[in-house]
């Protein structure tokens, strides 16, 4: 069991690592926390345990920031909750979603009949919730470049080792 552990925490990234490659403030991962949109794995000492988050949970934060850019957290939260309750996985990570104004929009795409459908898009948040849930069509950027964020503050960072981080990231940038 001790061995497991020890390997959960060697693959993950410490809140520290975690600040500097999802680009938020200690604050910010604290609130993430509390509010249940990111909840990372304690190790050890319970006064003190280690804090450590996936590679999964980076980007998750990675794209919760690039949503705020445009989108109150209440929006954030209220895109979840719609996920949640139509049955779909809440993460944001892996969703295309486009924000036009106060409206959100995410791009589900099924590429398995490509010839004769192009990828759905449902409204997931508005206004006063209007014609959430509703089909609409629109096109907007990749997971990759919230991948290719987090490889370049890797990059940057003096606090992270490069070489380490190059192990425990899942994906290669583009």
């Amino acid at each position: 069991m001790g061995k497991q552990t020890t390997m959960n925490q060697m693959s993950g990234f410490t809140r520290q690592e975690t600040i500097h490659l999802a680009g938020c403030t200690s604050s910010r991962l604290a609130y993430l926390e509390k509010v249940g949109l990111v909840i990372p794995e304690r190790f050890g000492n319970n006064g003190r345990p280690t804090v450590v988050f996936s590679w999964e949970q980076l980007l998750e934060i990675r794209a919760i920031k690039h949503l705020r850019k445009d989108v109150s957290l209440q929006t954030v939260r209220k895109i979840i909750k719609f996920l949640d309750e139509s049955g779909y996985d809440n993460s944001l990570r892996d969703k295309q979603l486009v924000v036009v104004g106060d409206e959100v929009f995410w791009m589900k795409q099924d590429w398995s009949d490509f010839s004769d459908r192009i990828p759905t898009t449902v409204k997931v948040a508005g206004k006063k919730n209007k014609e959430v849930g509703q089909y609409v069509l629109l096109v907007i950027p990749p997971l990759i470049d919230i991948v290719n964020d987090i490889w370049e503050a890797a990059k940057k960072s003096r606090v992270i080792d490069f070489k380490s981080f190059k192990q425990r990231a899942k994906v290669l940038p583009a």
